[in-house]
């Protein structure tokens, strides 16, 4: 049986194992509708973490920075989050056609983030070898 090696490396596991029966219950007791305080200051911060990433994803990249891979990984991930709040919060009809376009929008530009970041990366890598 082969181990994780150090003990710290059994803690992402472990975490998703917990989290099981926390989303279960997540996903039936929370109510349907809530009122959040200060939403408008939540999603303008993420939209705010987003653009800066963005930014230093595109800076890091234009050095060929290898640090542009995690640029970009740490700014695909929220990306990805906002597309999908933004179709679960979205009322039905023309909003909900709306989330899906901005939702896909953010899901081609995390992709190119992400595409950038390992060519960077890899680009690094190469040029250290050679």
């Amino acid at each position: 049986m082969q181990t994780l090696g150090k003990p710290g490396h059994a803690l992402p596991a472990i975490t998703a194992i917990v989290l099981i029966p926390r989303t279960v219950g997540i996903a039936t007791q929370l109510p349907h509708l809530a009122v959040a305080h200060h939403w408008n200051t939540a999603w303008a911060g993420l939209d705010v973490a987003i653009a800066i990433g963005l930014a230093l994803t595109s800076w890091l990249a234009h050095r060929r920075d290898a640090r542009a891979a995690l640029a970009a990984t740490a700014t695909a991930t929220p990306m990805c989050a906002d597309g999908c709040f933004d179709l679960c919060t979205s009322a039905p009809g023309h909003p909900f056609a709306y989330a899906v376009a901005e939702a896909t929008a953010e899901l081609m530009v995390a992709a190119v983030c992400l595409v950038i970041g390992l060519r960077t990366q890899q680009g690094c890598g190469r040029a250290a070898i050679g």
